[in-house]
């Protein structure tokens, strides 16, 4: 027992460089890919949090289409809300179609009972609890799966360089903090996914390599490849029910906490290389506070409509119709809008015709911040195509509270 105590507690053994001196231990860092050797001391950490995140996505995704089966008869047509569909072990399952949903998902509904990121919900009804729950929901299979491998490429070896605590502080430092964003900045969309989790995830891993860039193994081919992961999510981002917002403020706060909780693999004892990166980490601490601080003062003080006032324009970036420039042209030659990623509409309407749909009436019920409806009518207008995406036209134009 002794001897098995003694060789467990034998040091790695040192590399010796060409000069004839010991040199550090080396590992692939925050970036490496999984399966990457991955030296830490006697024996790496082990890996729970990372694993415990894969499979509370999956689930929820589960869910998420099986939720969007509720209520269909599988025996009629496909619809626009149920059109991929699947059965296994009398269990239903179904994703909308691409015009609903391009990330081969559920319907908006679906996601909002669930738990999606609305600004609205957020600020005005207090429902907080929606920036924890929207960052393990996706948009779809697309989106869930390009996140899991984003997860396992940067979180894995993450996790087995600082253990459970330290990922699991960035990453849901980082998740809450994009929805926060996106609940802030764009109000009225639906935002979904571990996006902003995992661009912290990025971030940190560029923070990792900046404190152990000595530690490095490949330095530069973990950049690379994270810099291949942030153009894809970045790509994603534009499409409906993801948004571009979690992923630039979860980037930076993962940059900004890694500097606060990851550990420096290979301290110097010298007083002056300690007080430097203390000295960081308390910066580091100071704007993750700040940085909080003044996101929940803004998104529960101020409110939506003040932020959105700021920068009106700044919805596009979270969401693109495509290809770009489609909108102004003509709407049917759009792969998708972002019609799709507004919540339900509280904006009702009714239209009326006696001869034509070309010469119609339509009165709509317009929500006022007081509480109730404000009652427009609006005529003449042309209801030839009457549908939800007709409707949120007019409520937008008629209505000022939309």
């Amino acid at each position: 027992a002794q001897m098995q105590q003694q060789a467990v507690r034998q040091p790695m053994p040192l590399e010796i460089g060409p000069d004839g001196k010991a040199m550090q231990p080396r590992y692939a860092g925050g970036g490496g890919v999984v399966g990457m050797d991955v030296r830490v001391g006697p024996q790496a950490r082990c890996i729970a949090f990372v694993p415990l995140v894969l499979t509370a996505c999956t689930v929820l995704m589960a869910i998420e289409l099986r939720r969007n089966a509720h209520g269909v008869d599988f025996s009629g047509k496909p619809t626009e809300d149920c059109h991929f569909r699947t059965v296994m072990r009398d269990l239903h399952f179904c994703a909308a179609s691409w015009n609903v949903n391009p990330m081969f998902g559920p319907r908006t509904q679906v996601l909002l009972d669930l738990g999606a990121v609305s600004g609205s919900r957020i600020s005005d009804k207090g429902e907080a609890w929606r920036l924890f729950t929207g960052i393990f929901l996706h948009g779809g299979l697309v989106h869930y799966g390009v996140n899991m491998v984003g997860l396992l490429a940067v979180g894995w070896p993450l996790e087995r360089i600082h253990g459970f605590a330290r990922l699991a502080a960035v990453y849901m430092l980082s998740g809450i903090f994009g929805a926060m964003a996106s609940a802030l900045f764009a109000p009225n969309l639906l935002s979904v996914g571990a996006s902003g989790a995992i661009f912290g995830l990025i971030g940190a891993a560029m923070g990792d390599i900046l404190l152990n860039w000595d530690m490095q193994e490949r330095p530069c081919r973990s950049l690379f490849e994270l810099v291949i992961l942030t153009v894809v999510n970045i790509a994603l981002g534009t499409v409906p029910m993801v948004d571009n917002f979690a992923h630039a403020f979860g980037f930076v706060m993962g940059l900004v906490s890694s500097l606060l909780l990851l550990t420096r693999l290979n301290k110097r004892p010298k007083c002056w290389a300690t007080c430097t990166r203390r000295c960081f980490r308390t910066i580091a601490g100071c704007c993750v506070i700040t940085a909080f601080a003044g996101m929940v003062f803004v998104l529960f003080g101020l409110g939506t409509d003040q932020a959105r006032d700021l920068c009106p324009e700044c919805a596009k970036i979270s969401c693109s119709a495509f290809p770009w420039g489609c909108e102004g042209k003509d709407r049917s030659s759009c792969w998708w809008t972002c019609d799709t990623m507004q919540a339900p509409m509280a904006c009702k309407g009714n239209a009326s015709w006696a001869n034509s749909r070309a010469n119609a009436t339509v009165d709509l019920a317009c929500p006022i911040r007081a509480g109730g409806f404000e009652i427009r009518t609006v005529k003449p207008i042309d209801v030839t195509e009457w549908n939800d995406s007709r409707l949120l036209e007019l409520c937008r134009e008629h209505c000022a509270d939309m």
